[in-house]
């Protein structure tokens, strides 16, 4: 049975339950209500049999007979003197049937008063007849809404469990739309990250296996020259292993710089104010010396990992030096619902046509500009703090704008 069908039964015999539950309070008031009726009328029929008899030196008698036929009531009565009735009057009982009795003690006598109660017994059957109809409309919807009710519970678990089914087989499904409800809701945005994470994570993959086999592919050829030249004798040791340690330390930078890229995984973002953390961070580490001027004239506050932005400051600042010329400018402002930081030099600049390719790894200007990462991870660190990283050209120079979301305290 599927999950819909089961969330369709459980709706249907709640509806049951709680329809028969009703039907059976509401039967049991309306029959309390009858049996009390029952015992007031038989006590008001005892009183008027009592005041219409009267007991003469003959026996007992009924003295005011008219007052008996006053009311509408199919009743009677039996006076016993022990086993033996001795004065019988009115509707009595012939067999089985609705009858209702009452018993007293008047002037040594057993007086039994009985009443005709066939209309309380119809006036319950009625009852019952009457709230059937109703009873099965009740169920008929709550099954039809039950129906249609499991259907919409249902759906987003069927977009998961398919969504789930697809992730299973590498096959990204596309995100699932927002479902009503907080519990429901947390899940899908749960699995939405899960599958964000996980297409990340591939791509990562993807992207290391690609860049590894690309880049790695001239220091490994010059290693093997090299060591095809040492074999047949055409190059001295000493000039082989120059050429040699140049490969290895460049197949090292490349793999740092990939591993970098790769290994930029999740962490508990806290609480940071920006200016405090620039000027701490340019006092010790900062490799522009005296050439660089920081400007924040008040304090900013983000959600950040200090070595996230010691990573992304030691990459922008590793650049302009490398490829712009002092001075270099470094300015902290806030604006709105964001924190801009943006940092300046007065260098050559960048051609229009390359500004959108400055974040592709390995992307170089030309020979001797680097490894051509330290843009391509400062753009994921970026992205990993919510934020945005653009590049204006100056004139002269570049300006580097890095925008992060403000946080505020409190």
């Amino acid at each position: 049975m599927s999950l819909r069908d089961q969330l369709a039964l459980a709706f249907f015999l709640v509806a049951a339950a709680s329809g028969l539950l009703v039907l059976g309070v509401g039967y049991y008031s309306f029959r309390n209500l009858m049996e009390e009726d029952i015992r007031q009328d038989l006590a008001g029929l005892a009183y008027q049999v009592r005041s219409a008899l009267a007991l003469t030196p003959e026996g007992p008698v009924v003295a005011h007979e008219k007052a008996l036929w006053t009311n509408h009531y199919s009743f009677g009565f039996r006076l016993w003197q022990g086993e033996r009735v001795v004065l019988e009057w009115g509707s009595l009982p012939q067999g089985e049937g609705p009858w209702r009795s009452q018993y007293l003690d008047w002037e040594g006598y057993r007086l039994e008063v009985v009443l005709w109660v066939g209309g309380y017994v119809r006036a319950l059957e009625s009852y019952l007849r009457s709230a059937l109809p109703p009873l099965a409309l009740l169920l008929l919807l709550a099954f039809l809404l039950g129906h249609a009710a499991a259907g919409l519970l249902a759906r987003p678990l069927e977009r998961l469990a398919q969504g789930v089914e697809r992730l299973a087989a590498l096959r990204f499904p596309d995100p699932l739309p927002p479902v009503p409800g907080r519990e429901m809701a947390r899940v899908v945005w749960g699995f939405n990250r899960l599958v964000e994470a996980v297409r990340s994570a591939l791509e990562r993959e993807r992207l290391f296996t690609r860049y590894a086999s690309h880049e790695l592919r001239n220091p490994l050829g010059v290693l093997q020259s090299q060591l095809e030249a040492l074999e047949r004798g055409l190059m001295p040791l000493e000039g082989a292993l120059s050429h040699m340690q140049q490969a290895v330390d460049r197949i090292r930078a490349v793999l740092d710089g990939l591993l970098a890229l790769a290994r930029l995984e999740g962490e508990d973002l806290k609480p940071l104010e920006l200016k405090a953390f620039l000027e701490s961070y340019l006092r010790e580490r900062a490799p522009l010396g005296e050439t660089l001027a920081f400007e924040a004239p008040q304090p900013a506050w983000v959600l950040a990992e200090p070595s996230w932005l010691e990573r992304l400051l030691e990459n922008l600042l590793e650049n302009a030096r490398r490829h712009g010329a002092p001075p270099f400018h470094l300015a902290l402002e806030v604006q709105g619902e964001w924190v801009v930081l943006r940092l300046r030099d007065h260098g050559p600049g960048v051609p229009e046509e390359f500004l959108s390719r400055l974040t592709r790894p390995f992307f170089r200007m030309g020979p001797g500009a680097g490894l051509g990462l330290g843009l391509a991870l400062a753009e994921q660190v970026v992205a990993r703090l919510g934020g945005e990283l653009a590049f204006v050209r100056a004139h002269p120079g570049l300006q580097v704008v890095v925008r992060l979301p403000r946080w505020k305290p409190g």
